[in-house]
C-alpha cells in the first residue's frame, strides 16, 4: 500500500487537518478511504489482518526511493509482489474511482481472487 503522503508525526498532523478543514482536496484517496480522524477504521484493519500475506503501507518519498521504476506513476498504489516482481494491483485512478471503503475492499478482493502468495 503507497500512500500519496509523507510519513513523520508533523506530516501526519498536517493531513489530519486537512481531511477535517479541505477533504475534498485531499490527496490520497486510499488514507481518505482507510483512515478515520482517529486511526485506520477497524473494518480496514480487520481486512488487512485477514489476508494470507504480509502487508507494507509506505510513504510516498520512501516508495520513490525504493522503487524508482514507479517515479512516474500517480498515487496511491496498491501492489503486490509475485516472484520477484512488483505489479500494480490497484491504480490511484481506479482507488479514486471505488469511491469509498466498501468497493475499495471489493475490488482489492476481486483482483486478488486466485492469486497465491509464493510458497515460504
Amino acid at each position: 500500500m503507497v500512500y500519496n503522503a509523507e510519513e513523520g508525526l508533523f506530516n501526519a498532523l498536517n493531513d489530519w487537518a486537512h481531511k477535517i478543514f479541505s477533504p475534498d482536496t485531499y490527496e490520497c484517496t486510499l488514507c481518505h478511504f482507510t483512515y478515520g480522524l482517529t486511526g485506520m477504521l477497524k473494518v480496514w484493519k480487520t481486512f488487512i489482518e485477514l489476508q494470507p500475506f504480509p502487508t507494507t503501507f509506505i510513504h510516498r518519498t520512501e516508495f520513490r526511493k525504493a522503487h524508482p521504476a514507479f517515479r512516474e506513476m500517480a498515487l496511491p498504489l496498491i501492489l503486490v509482489e509475485r516472484q520477484g516482481r512488483v505489479e500494480v494491483l490497484l491504480s490511484a485512478d481506479e482507488i479514486k474511482d471505488t469511491g469509498g471503503l466498501v468497493p475499495l475492499i471489493n475490488r482489492v478482493q476481486a483482483r486478488l481472487e486466485g492469486w497465491q502468495p509464493a510458497e515460504n
